[in-house]
Protein backbone atom coordinates (compact mmCIF):
# COMPACT_ATOMS: atom_id res chain seq x y z
CA UNK A 1 0.00 0.00 0.00
CA UNK A 2 3.07 2.38 0.78
CA UNK A 3 4.39 2.24 -2.53
CA UNK A 4 1.06 2.63 -4.02
CA UNK A 5 0.79 5.83 -2.39
CA UNK A 6 4.26 6.82 -3.27
CA UNK A 7 3.87 5.72 -6.56
CA UNK A 8 0.25 8.46 -6.67
CA UNK A 9 2.53 11.04 -5.40
CA UNK A 10 5.25 10.83 -8.02
CA UNK A 11 2.48 10.72 -10.74
CA UNK A 12 0.61 13.88 -9.62
CA UNK A 13 3.99 16.01 -9.38
CA UNK A 14 5.16 15.09 -12.92
CA UNK A 15 4.26 18.04 -15.34
CA UNK A 16 1.53 17.04 -17.79
CA UNK A 17 2.93 17.14 -21.48
CA UNK A 18 0.67 18.68 -23.81
CA UNK A 19 -0.18 17.97 -27.64
CA UNK A 20 2.14 19.71 -29.69
CA UNK A 21 0.15 22.38 -32.00
CA UNK A 22 2.96 22.04 -34.45
CA UNK A 23 1.14 21.81 -37.98
CA UNK A 24 -1.40 23.34 -40.70
CA UNK A 25 -4.01 24.62 -39.29
CA UNK A 26 -6.75 25.88 -41.60
CA UNK A 27 -9.54 28.84 -39.98
CA UNK A 28 -12.49 29.69 -40.74
CA UNK A 29 -13.14 33.46 -39.38
CA UNK A 30 -16.22 35.13 -38.36
CA UNK A 31 -16.99 38.94 -37.67
CA UNK A 32 -18.33 40.06 -33.96
CA UNK A 33 -21.42 40.41 -36.52
CA UNK A 34 -21.55 36.02 -36.87
CA UNK A 35 -20.84 37.04 -40.41
CA UNK A 36 -18.57 35.04 -42.69
CA UNK A 37 -15.04 37.31 -42.81
CA UNK A 38 -12.19 35.87 -44.67
CA UNK A 39 -10.35 32.25 -44.46
CA UNK A 40 -6.53 31.60 -43.14
CA UNK A 41 -3.98 28.97 -43.55
CA UNK A 42 -0.99 28.94 -40.23
CA UNK A 43 1.73 26.70 -40.07
CA UNK A 44 2.57 26.41 -36.68
CA UNK A 45 5.75 25.17 -35.00
CA UNK A 46 5.83 24.36 -31.12
CA UNK A 47 9.44 24.40 -29.34
CA UNK A 48 8.39 24.21 -25.63
CA UNK A 49 5.65 26.86 -25.32
CA UNK A 50 7.29 28.95 -28.55
CA UNK A 51 5.68 29.33 -31.33
CA UNK A 52 6.72 30.45 -34.70
CA UNK A 53 5.29 30.03 -38.35
CA UNK A 54 3.78 31.75 -41.21
CA UNK A 55 0.11 32.29 -41.52
CA UNK A 56 -1.41 33.16 -45.33
CA UNK A 57 -4.82 35.15 -44.82
CA UNK A 58 -7.41 35.56 -47.99
CA UNK A 59 -7.29 39.15 -49.24
CA UNK A 60 -4.23 39.70 -47.43
CA UNK A 61 -1.43 39.13 -50.54
CA UNK A 62 1.69 38.43 -48.61
CA UNK A 63 2.90 35.76 -46.36
CA UNK A 64 2.80 36.83 -42.70
CA UNK A 65 5.23 35.75 -40.14
CA UNK A 66 3.64 34.36 -36.63
CA UNK A 67 5.39 34.43 -33.14
CA UNK A 68 3.28 33.64 -29.65
CA UNK A 69 3.07 31.09 -27.09
CA UNK A 70 1.38 27.74 -26.53
CA UNK A 71 0.43 27.47 -22.37
CA UNK A 72 -1.88 24.44 -21.20
CA UNK A 73 -4.15 24.69 -23.67
CA UNK A 74 -4.39 27.99 -24.52
CA UNK A 75 -2.40 29.76 -28.07
CA UNK A 76 -1.64 33.07 -28.59
CA UNK A 77 -0.14 34.50 -31.44
CA UNK A 78 0.11 37.55 -34.00
CA UNK A 79 0.22 37.74 -37.54
CA UNK A 80 2.93 39.87 -38.72
CA UNK A 81 3.49 41.32 -42.44
CA UNK A 82 5.86 43.90 -44.64
CA UNK A 83 3.01 46.19 -45.00
CA UNK A 84 1.98 47.24 -41.28
CA UNK A 85 -0.64 44.46 -41.11
CA UNK A 86 -1.27 42.94 -37.78
CA UNK A 87 -3.53 40.46 -36.78
CA UNK A 88 -3.73 38.87 -33.26
CA UNK A 89 -5.12 35.29 -32.25
CA UNK A 90 -6.38 33.57 -28.91
CA UNK A 91 -7.64 30.12 -29.27
CA UNK A 92 -7.60 27.02 -26.92
CA UNK A 93 -7.07 23.51 -28.47
CA UNK A 94 -9.85 20.88 -27.59
CA UNK A 95 -8.53 17.48 -25.81
CA UNK A 96 -7.91 16.04 -29.58
CA UNK A 97 -5.49 18.43 -30.37
CA UNK A 98 -7.01 18.62 -33.67
CA UNK A 99 -9.45 21.47 -33.18
CA UNK A 100 -9.21 25.08 -31.75
CA UNK A 101 -11.55 27.75 -31.51
CA UNK A 102 -11.03 31.35 -30.35
CA UNK A 103 -11.20 35.07 -30.77
CA UNK A 104 -8.75 37.51 -33.86
CA UNK A 105 -8.27 41.05 -33.66
CA UNK A 106 -6.70 43.21 -36.01
CA UNK A 107 -4.37 46.49 -35.72
CA UNK A 108 -7.41 47.98 -37.82
CA UNK A 109 -10.19 47.76 -34.75
CA UNK A 110 -11.35 44.63 -37.20
CA UNK A 111 -12.41 41.58 -34.42
CA UNK A 112 -14.61 38.27 -34.79
CA UNK A 113 -14.11 34.98 -33.83
CA UNK A 114 -12.56 31.67 -35.09
CA UNK A 115 -12.74 27.92 -35.76
CA UNK A 116 -9.82 25.68 -36.86
CA UNK A 117 -8.46 22.43 -37.59
CA UNK A 118 -5.47 20.80 -38.18
CA UNK A 119 -4.51 18.69 -41.55
CA UNK A 120 -3.47 15.65 -40.55
CA UNK A 121 0.04 14.53 -40.59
Amino acid sequence: MRNWLVFSLMLSTMPVQRADVSGIWSLRLLTGAGESAARAMVTLKQEGETLTGTCEIDQIDEKLTVAGQAKDNTLTWRCVGKESFEASFKATIDSTGRQMSGEWATHAAARGTFKGSRSPK
